[in-house]
């Protein structure tokens, strides 16, 4: 909804590359609102700047956020607010990441918007075992890249660069590339051990990352799932690791089961992960989360599930 007696304004921007100054064609420009339901860009109204660099968005007379990205440079905003804001708060021009004002947007001044090319630092990981220090071979070793939430980030159409899947070698080392202008989580998996994910940084390309992976102990629980009305065992229902996957190929540690007949799955070893929760899904029935305390967990205990039907709306 907008303002009474407040119009959208339009904004002319120029994107041109940093380096060498000259015009940046086909850069997607998101608009956002700043809300806390709604920070991240979206394909809705997007646009693209032309051969020249040039492009034109129009603006809401609410605070909004517009993102900058092109595959191979680095992201950029500008903020526009609505709201009071005196000149010293606002960004210098020409830069990557501007603060404007809507009542200065007059349909007249061009923004340029210098974008910055991606850097890539070659980033040393060494993965060992947290209790003995021993090496680990064949680690899993993800590095991922988001704008500023930890959200997936793989979709091709926000310019993300690629999600990079390497391996630990014998002596338990893996080269990875830290992206500038991104925030890079380092993500490093094996079979049997607890997940390691972090933010990590460059500084040089001598840059050296250390990664404590702990082993993995379990006990085998089996599931048993019932309506929560008329207490009736329901089949084919599918627990699983309840897992973030933030972007990344399924956790090397995760199950499924189905329940039978009798509400009952097949034992399953279940590891001591932290955080850990399982996930029950069922046709008709609403998807239900339950996190696990494997502390308290006994061998071959029968952990009972109870299941909600989904209304008619859903």
């Amino acid at each position: 909804m907008f303002q009474l007696g407040c119009f959208p304004r339009p904004l002319d921007l120029q994107m041109k590359d940093s380096v060498n100054n000259k015009p940046v064609e086909g850069v997607t420009i998101h608009r956002h609102s700043v809300t806390l339901l709604s920070l991240l860009p979206t394909n809705s109204n997007a646009v693209k700047s032309d051969s020249s660099g040039d492009a034109r968005i129009w603006i809401p007379p609410f605070n909004t956020k517009l993102t900058f990205l092109e595959p191979g440079f680095e992201p950029a905003s500008i903020g526009i607010f609505s709201s009071k804001t005196t000149t010293s708060m606002l960004a210098a021009d020409s830069s990557s990441h501007m603060v404007l004002r809507f009542d200065d947007l007059d349909g007249k001044t061009k923004q340029t918007v210098a974008i910055a090319p991606v850097k890539y630092v070659q980033i040393s990981v060494g993965v060992v075992d947290e209790t003995t220090g021993a090496p680990i071979d064949d680690a899993e070793v993800l590095a991922t890249t988001f704008l500023y939430l930890p959200l997936p980030g793989l979709e091709d159409r926000w310019g993300f660069p690629d999600l990079q899947n390497k391996r630990s070698d014998s002596s338990g080392r893996s080269t990875i590339q830290h992206a500038s202008g991104f925030r890079n989580v380092i993500t490093v998996r094996k079979p049997g051990y607890q997940e390691v994910r972090q933010d990590f940084l460059a500084s040089n390309s001598e840059s050296e990352f250390r990664v404590k992976l702990r082993r993995l102990e379990t006990k085998t629980i089996l599931f048993k799932i019932f309506d929560s009305e008329s207490k009736k065992n329901i089949e084919n229902v599918v627990v699983r690791l309840d897992e973030q996957r933030n972007g990344l190929p399924p956790d090397p540690n995760a199950f499924a089961v189905v329940s039978d007949a009798a509400g009952v799955t097949p034992p399953v070893p279940i590891p001591n992960l932290m955080p850990l929760g399982v996930e029950a899904a069922c046709v008709g029935y609403r998807r239900f989360s339950l996190g696990l305390d494997w502390r308290s967990m006994k061998e071959g205990e029968v952990i009972k599930i109870a299941l909600q039907k989904k209304g008619w709306f859903e």
